[in-house]
């Protein structure tokens, strides 16, 4: 076994965890379903350039996570789990990194402790079981940090491709932000920790410019000469400067924003996260250079996203990596049970009063589809849900608890336990609750075997469980059209309600004269 190479125990660890029930819910609207309907949409085209929801121009991500959606369900078909499949398969990578990094810079019990960290986290856990491009953004992102930290102890050319390398994929898989993480915060490292001429060689590396050029240019060129200004405005324009200067979607929040998330989207380690806070001085007075890259790292992250004005919680993950690190390594200094306990219980507890929680949601909500969803929560959250929570809640704190177990090792199996119950009871149980009338509603079209065309919704989930791309525009007489109750009534010409479950629709036009020629405003 190689110095880096992870036991095969805790390979099987990983692999589990990330894989965890992988194809046990429905695909999420509105990004995993917009995900796996481009991708789906590609093989029914034949175009592998331009990804299309409907026939609308997809300009959201550029296409490497879309190439490894399409080959999985080259291999496996179109079930859920196939376009999952690469962001597990990243995921798998991502942790493995975390352990081949920290035992060659720390020692193999650090390494361990970080890959179970890693591994059980909610955040990064969650990510990697969603079919969209953050999971392998993250992987690729924490490769090319670990191993720049790697180049300033010992420098070579090898690395140094490696890293265009990695950055070159990053920018085909989510644009020009995995360069800017790198080079802001291994940057502001290099130059502060005496390493400016590593710093200089590595960005004055033009072979290393033109394998990120060969890798990532062909399909910006590509995608350029198709669509010209419009992929410019679409793509850099406003999914990459227009996120940063706007909130976009409603995607808002303050400068505490991703401190007061943080906590749990490193579930159940947040009061580990507080116990090593300590550590950050040496980021300020020098001393361990390790610790500094890692602060640094995790810095630079809080600050751009908390400056950024879309704010989501999964744009934290770029910075979690180097806190792994730092609550593997100082993982002894948690001593309380009590602070182990506190953000379990907090996350748990709010999964057991999640059916109390459901009227003060509906009162929040204005979008029907939202508001069904809360309707139909009654019915699926109910007390064999609280009673599994509770369960899961109970189990938790057992093990955190236990003197047998340290208090670290603790939070582990605690986050075991919040796995198990987040990817067989809350997630398929919410899931239930959105998607299932989407799916019987595609259920539905499959059997009546005619075209469908979409109405007056945005649900692209509805496309992958058909198996089939809809036409956006308004019905002629004897289509079936798929849409939204509400926005039925604006419709004018008749129709009949073919199928129906709350405001889900697949509705026949029914002869008339058509009175409008576009389909309503989409969501």
């Amino acid at each position: 076994m190689s110095r880096s190479a992870m036991p095969l125990w805790l390979l099987g660890f990983v692999v589990v965890l990330m894989t965890l029930n992988l194809n046990g819910f429905l695909l999420f609207d509105h990004d995993e379903g917009a995900f796996s309907e481009a991708t789906r949409g590609m093989f029914e085209r034949g175009d592998f350039v331009t990804t299309y929801l409907n026939d609308r121009i997809r300009f959201d991500k550029p296409i490497l996570i879309y190439w490894l959606q399409a080959t999985s369900v080259a291999a496996f078909g179109t079930d859920v789990w196939v376009f999952r499949l690469p962001s597990a398969l990243a995921g798998i990578l991502w942790v493995m990194a975390i352990f081949a990094f920290t035992r060659r810079t720390l020692d193999q019990q650090t390494a361990v402790a970080a890959a179970m960290m890693a591994a059980t986290a909610a955040g990064i856990n969650a990510i990697t079981h969603v079919a969209t491009a953050d999971g392998l953004l993250n992987m690729l992102l924490a490769t090319t940090m670990l191993a720049m930290y790697i180049y300033t102890q010992k420098p070579s050319t090898k690395l140094l491709v490696g890293i265009y390398v990695l950055m070159g994929l990053g920018m085909l898989t989510k644009g020009p932000v995995a360069v800017a993480i790198p080079f802001m915060a291994g940057g502001l490292f290099y130059l502060t920790s005496g390493y400016t001429r590593e710093f200089l060689r590595a960005i004055f590396f033009i072979p290393g410019w033109i394998i990120f050029l060969a890798i990532a240019a062909p399909w910006y060129i590509a995608a350029y000469q198709i669509h010209g200004q419009e992929f410019i405005d679409g793509f850099f324009m406003k999914h990459n400067v227009n996120r940063f200067n706007n909130a976009m979607e409603g995607h808002d929040g303050g400068l505490l924003f991703y401190p007061l998330v943080l906590p749990f989207v490193l579930a159940p380690f947040g009061g580990l996260l507080i116990r090593v806070l300590p550590s950050i001085k040496t980021t300020l007075s020098g001393g361990d250079p390790l610790n500094r890259f890692l602060w640094i790292w995790f810095l630079v992250v809080l600050t751009l996203f908390s400056l950024a004005s879309t704010k989501l919680p999964h744009y934290i993950l770029y910075g979690v990596t180097p806190l792994v690190i730092l609550m593997a390594r100082y993982r002894d200094w948690l001593k309380s049970r009590w602070l182990a306990a506190l953000f379990p219980a907090i996350l748990l507890g709010l999964l057991v009063a999640f059916p109390l929680l459901i009227p003060v949601i509906e009162a929040r909500l204005t979008n029907p589809i939202e508001v069904a969803t809360a309707q139909r929560a009654a019915d699926y959250f109910d007390n064999h849900f609280v009673i599994l929570a509770a369960l899961g809640l109970l189990a938790s704190l057992a093990v955190i608890f236990w003197t047998r177990f340290s208090p670290w090792f603790g939070l582990v199996l605690a986050g075991v336990i919040q796995a198990i119950v987040l990817w067989f009871l809350f997630i398929p149980t919410f899931s239930e609750t959105q998607q299932r009338p989407v799916w019987d509603a595609a259920m539905f079209a499959k059997e009546l075997g005619q075209p469908v065309v979409t109405q007056s919704i945005d649900m692209p989930s509805f496309n992958v469980y058909l198996d089939t791309w809809t036409e956006r525009r308004g019905l002629k007489p004897g289509e079936v059209g798929f849409g939204r109750e509400d926005r039925m009534r604006k419709i004018k010409h008749p129709y009949e309600i073919l199928y129906q479950s709350g405001p889900i629709v697949i509705i026949r036009h029914t002869g008339g004269i058509e009175k409008t020629t576009t389909a309503p405003d989409q969501d």
